[in-house]
């Protein structure tokens, strides 16, 4: 029950922010823009050259990327660059949109202003970006354990003549792999909205106090992480379904696709601000914050007689 109130919870949160989502998606897209600008500056100039890049990138096909690929040659340098670029300002972008959103969600004050947002912004960048680096290790970590149990597999049926134990290992580690990291995304969720309530700026220790969280109440955190999951997959399928059906009407449904794809855009940047509105509904429910302590009685003062 607690993790799907928490769920509602941070859909109410999220749909009073809707000025908030507005301006969380206007500055995501030029986050996208710049980041893909790099990108762009190599790909178009090789697709430019190869009718069969031309005609995979008309289809919206991924196979353009190995055309890409094949056609670099030389380029592939200046390519990896472009990339390392582009992630860093992916990166950066979305942790300064976090630094501003989070604190907001967390305190849920019926006053907001954009000057609110940027002051957030500028505020928690450091501590945020510092907490990302330092989630780096547990992802890591998750891949490296599943790592491990696809080897144990090869180890034991590796060298039999039945695939079907290494293929179903293969579909137990992706399952596992992408639990793992719900749960250490949802994780860095309280430890951004611890962060945000304490105003402190100890990353590390939000962060590996969060994963404890965690694994201390396994239960509450799966649940909510489930409700996010599969509303995630919901919205997923109903925009795969309307995209499928208007990309068959051809040109004259070109402009409601576009729309669509907005308002998935905008759908699942909601989502996101309710996952950090029911990780501050939950955090000082799990993990209450320490009493403030009462100031000092001010000492009375001495009557001097003149």
């Amino acid at each position: 029950m607690l993790p799907w109130i928490a769920w509602w919870s941070g859909l109410g949160r999220a749909w009073r922010r809707k000025r908030m989502l507005a301006l969380y998606w206007c500055f995501h897209t030029l986050c996208a823009l710049a980041a893909a600008l790099p990108l762009m500056a190599i790909a178009v100039p090789q697709l430019g050259r190869s009718r069969l890049g031309d005609e995979l990138m008309r289809q919206f096909d991924l196979a353009w990327l190995a055309e890409i690929y094949a056609a670099a040659g030389a380029a592939l340098p200046a390519a990896a660059t472009a990339g390392a670029a582009a992630s860093a300002i992916l990166l950066a972008g979305a942790v300064y949109l976090a630094a501003g959103a989070v604190p907001v969600l967390a305190r849920d004050e019926p006053a907001y202003s954009q000057e609110i947002f940027w002051r957030n912004a500028g505020k928690h960048f450091w501590p945020y970006l510092r907490l990302s680096l330092y989630s780096m290790a547990a992802y890591g970590a998750a891949f490296a354990a599943t790592a491990l149990l696809q080897r144990g597999a090869e180890a034991v049926w590796g060298e039999g003549l039945e695939a079907r134990p290494l293929v179903m290992t293969g579909y137990a580690r992706l399952a596992l792999l992408i639990l793992l990291s719900g749960l250490i995304s949802t994780a860095m969720d309280f430890a951004k909205v611890r962060l945000a309530l304490s105003g402190s700026r100890q990353s590390l220790r939000a962060c590996f106090g969060s994963l404890l969280l965690v694994w201390r109440n396994l239960g509450v955190v799966f649940g909510l992480w489930a409700c996010f999951a599969a509303t995630g997959a919901l919205l997923a399928y109903v925009y795969v379904e309307l995209a499928a059906r208007l990309e068959a009407g051809g040109a004259a449904l070109f402009a409601l696709l576009v729309l669509l794809q907005q308002a998935y855009v905008l759908a699942r940047i909601g989502l996101r601000f309710a996952a950090w509105g029911a990780a501050a509904e939950l955090d000082p429910i799990l993990r209450p914050l320490p009493e403030p302590q009462p100031a000092p009685a001010p000492a009375p003062a001495e009557d001097y007689q003149i």
